[in-house]
């Protein structure tokens, strides 16, 4: 994003807004109280009137925008100025139209400080997310305020506004809750209904459908408040807390491209089973069609147009047809662009949420490591180590895991529980307790209490369903950090029993002598599923035809990668072929 082109910061400055009660004053500003060293910036001590657009928009373009404190601080300073000085309406709305580049700019950089990772409701940048958040809801009041002042002048003086007016409001709502579904966080009660009784008032006004002019929609340029509300919807039932920050730029982005090629409808639509239900008075959003009880009312999106248009855009690109040209967007890059764009298919094209397996109510506690060393430590018994002596390094392996994976000697295992226990603590492994909330064949849906886990969105972790059963390897497809502060999780089980390998990339040579082993694990074939083995080795190791050797047990092989299955936040999981063995040259089996 390109910053906009704001002269230098000189005169920002701030001042007390409400007093203790809450209760407005007339608001000037001197910059006496402002933050760090602004002070010292000043050219001129006259304090700033909000009630006067011009001096609103002198303050504006005072604003450095690359100076993100005092930009956001300035920027609050100016929204909440204006909120309580009540300034001429249609003098307002100007100002309030000049902030939006300058808002856009600077929300969508600071907000780069949590988008990085799930953000805890009491982390560092809590505070930091609740004031991007009140920055957006400033936004949609102010521009309710206009709404508010406009309605008490002559009617025909305002026509030409409601249509715009009822767009920013459904935006800048939607952006204070776009903010939640960056964090990971569940959003905040009520701010689903607030969304749809701005729709319904932009309906009672006759203009939902009307399209105003929008420079921030990259692709069209302008939208109305229905194509705003569908946009939302969409993000929604996308999954936003299974997406990296990349893929939920691009979703954000492409919900705003495809809402025109939905349709909205007033009730129910007879018989379409493929369609979402919205209930306007629930505090949610889309529901598959089975999941509202008949009695609820309610009315339809259909994606049916959505369904054809995603797959024409899905051929082009496989064509070579560039994701720019598309409209997707410049940064959007193959097949990574594909891929996302396939995976929204089913939830956008078909309105369908439904599951390959249903999860079932489930009870209990499930044991998670978090540390991939820790991890292959309950696999093998022992930590992992560089593999000087292959056969000593993973003898043991074979003796217990591969054996427990036959039916044999659970007995041992079982014994050596409390040795494993005292062990662990020693070498600083840590097995978390996750509540078990439901569960399929593939997965859990598991809650911790305590929201302080080290966990990663597509982290690699380690299960156990008890104390006695063999560690398995899972990925957090989902994270959700709820409004009481615990921590909700999606795991997809990987097919096992997972094997502890040492892996290390070779060079061109074959044999690069000065890298240290690392650690990694081949997960098997399962013909049920119709999946081949594949290895897990460290992030951004995959690159087609690259080498890697690996030795387990007795075996040293090299495998060459062929494919990258999943990227996750910390491994890679890869398709491979077994080229030949690294000891003697000799050609194996190609797996």
């Amino acid at each position: 994003m390109t910053a906009p082109q704001y002269p230098a910061f000189h005169s920002a400055t701030t001042s007390t807004i409400l007093n203790r009660h809450g209760q407005a004053s007339k608001f000037r500003v001197s910059n006496e109280n402002l933050p760090g060293d602004m002070s010292m910036r000043q050219t001129s001590p006259t304090p700033t009137d909000f009630s006067q657009p011009d001096q609103s928009l002198d303050f504006l373009r005072n604003i450095n925008v690359t100076d993100m404190d005092a930009a956001t601080s300035a920027l609050e300073t100016l929204l909440q100025g204006m909120a309580i000085s009540s300034p001429e309406p249609l003098g307002q709305l100007r100002v309030l139209e000049e902030v939006r580049p300058a808002l856009d700019y600077v929300m969508g950089e600071v907000s780069k400080r949590y988008a990085s990772r799930p953000l805890p409701p009491l982390s560092n940048e809590e505070e930091t997310l609740q004031q991007v958040v009140r920055l957006w809801r400033l936004m949609e009041n102010n521009y309710g305020f206009v709404v508010q002042r406009l309605a008490l002048q002559d009617e025909s003086s305002h026509q030409d506004k409601r249509a715009l007016l009822c767009q920013r409001r459904l935006r800048y709502h939607s952006l204070a809750m776009i903010e939640f579904f960056r964090a990971h966080q569940e959003i905040p009660a009520d701010y689903w209904r607030d969304l749809h009784r701005l729709f319904a008032t932009a309906e009672r006004a006759g203009v939902a459908s009307v399209r105003v002019s929008d420079p921030l929609n990259e692709t069209w340029a302008a939208q109305s408040a229905q194509e705003c509300y569908i946009a939302t919807l969409l993000i929604d039932a996308a999954s936003p807390y299974s997406r990296t920050p990349c893929e939920f730029l691009w979703l954000i982005r492409w919900a705003l491209r495809f809402a025109p090629h939905c349709t909205l409808h007033a009730d129910r639509q007879p018989g379409n089973a493929s369609s979402y239900l919205l209930s306007p008075e629930a505090d949610f959003g889309l529901r598959p069609a089975l999941a509202l009880p008949a009695d609820t009312p309610a009315r339809s999106l259909e994606t049916t147009r959505l369904a054809s248009h995603i797959q024409v855009v899905v051929a082009q690109l496989k064509g070579g047809v560039s994701a720019s040209s598309l409209g997707l967007g410049e940064d959007c890059v193959q097949p990574a662009c594909a891929r996302l764009l396939v995976s929204l298919y089913r939830p956008w094209g078909l309105a369908s949420a439904g599951r390959r397996f249903p999860r079932t109510a489930a009870q209990g506690q499930i044991r998670v490591c978090v540390e991939p060393a820790a991890v292959a430590f309950f696999m093998t018994g022992k930590p992992f180590t560089q593999p000087d002596d292959v056969q000593a390094s993973f003898n043991d392996f074979t003796r217990t895991e591969a054996m427990l994976a036959l039916g044999e000697r659970v007995e041992d295992i079982a014994g050596k529980e409390n040795y494993l226990e005292r062990k662990a603590l020693e070498l600083g492994y840590v097995q978390e307790l996750w509540d078990v909330l439901d569960q399929s064949v593939t997965g859990f849906r598991l809650m911790r209490a305590d929201g302080s886990s080290r966990i990663d969105h597509r982290q690699l972790i380690g299960l156990r369903t008890d104390a006695r059963a063999r560690m398995m390897l899972a990925e957090i497809s989902w994270l959700q950090y709820q409004q009481r502060g615990t921590l909700c999780a999606g795991i997809s089980m990987l097919p096992g029993p997972p094997m502890v390998l040492a892996v290390k990339l070779l060079a061109a040579d074959r044999r690069n002598g000065r890298e240290p082993f690392r650690l990694g694990f081949l997960i098997p074939g399962v013909p049920v599923l119709k999946t081949d083995p594949s290895l897990i080795v460290p992030a951004g190791w995959f690159a087609a035809e690259r080498r890697v050797e690996v030795r387990a047990d007795e075996h040293v092989w090299v495998a060459q990668m062929t494919r990258l299955i999943s990227r996750g936040a910390n491994f890679d999981r890869i398709g491979f072929t077994r080229q030949e063995s690294a000891a003697t040259g000799q050609p194996e089996n190609a797996q």
